[in-house]
């Protein structure tokens, strides 16, 4: 992924810096807090049951709290606003292939007329032989009859809705492999990202409304949970 996305003056530059600094918030974040824990620990140990086991605690602080909600709304914003980025540069990607895949003619009155032959043309061909006819178009570069068949309905070269999916994939790889490859590479890179994003959102709001919970509230979510509520 670094090789396809890390290349200067392309789109993929983009991803590749956003994504990097939003998983090195991330990452940060949950180790600041795991590291303030553990010295909270250490400064003012608190042996409690968990689970039935003496267990060292961090003393629940307004400090603390506070703390933890401070550094949740620096980090927040900071994600959600890498996350957008890489959207719109998934964004740009996309229509980048899409234009790659288009025939300039296409739109003509000879370039619809000359799509609807080739449609019909697939379509009359036994089954087997449809998607190996776009896939020899693909290979030899011959975008105006790729075109013709991607830019309908699958049904209308008689190809089923997959059929046709996957040959649109193998075209984005022949006609924009660069867009394409860094298009594929960006969503894996918006995926790394929102997961986590989404667990070290997870631990500060756990660790927060646990800080703000009463004895007996939390003595409440736990029958609650024990009852499987």
């Amino acid at each position: 992924m670094t090789d396809t996305l890390n290349q200067q003056n392309t789109p993929g530059a983009q991803v590749w810096a956003a994504s990097r600094e939003a998983l090195e918030v991330c990452y940060h974040g949950y180790a600041l807090l795991n590291d303030t824990e553990s010295a909270l620990k250490e400064a003012n140990p608190q042996t409690r049951l968990v689970n039935g086991r003496p267990t060292i605690v961090v003393e629940n602080t307004k400090e603390f709290a506070a703390a933890t909600e401070a550094a949740w709304k620096r980090i927040a914003p900071v994600i959600d606003g890498k996350v957008k980025q890489l959207r719109g540069c998934m964004t740009l990607l996309a229509e980048r292939v899409a234009t790659a895949l288009e025939d300039p003619r296409r739109k003509t009155p000879e370039g619809l007329s000359h799509a609807s032959e080739v449609r019909a043309y697939v379509k009359a061909l036994p089954e087997e032989k449809r998607s190996a006819f776009i896939m020899q178009a693909i290979n030899e570069g011959d975008r105006a009859t790729v075109a013709s068949v991607l830019h309908a309905q699958a049904f209308l070269s008689g190809l089923s809705a997959e059929a046709q999916s996957t040959l649109r994939q193998q075209a984005a790889a022949k006609f924009a492999p660069q867009d394409y490859a860094q298009h594929q590479a960006a969503a894996t890179a918006l995926d790394y990202v929102m997961e986590a994003g989404t667990k070290v959102g997870i631990r500060y709001g756990a660790l927060t409304r646990s800080m703000h919970l009463s004895p007996a509230e939390k003595a409440a979510e736990k029958l609650k949970a024990l009852a499987g509520g």
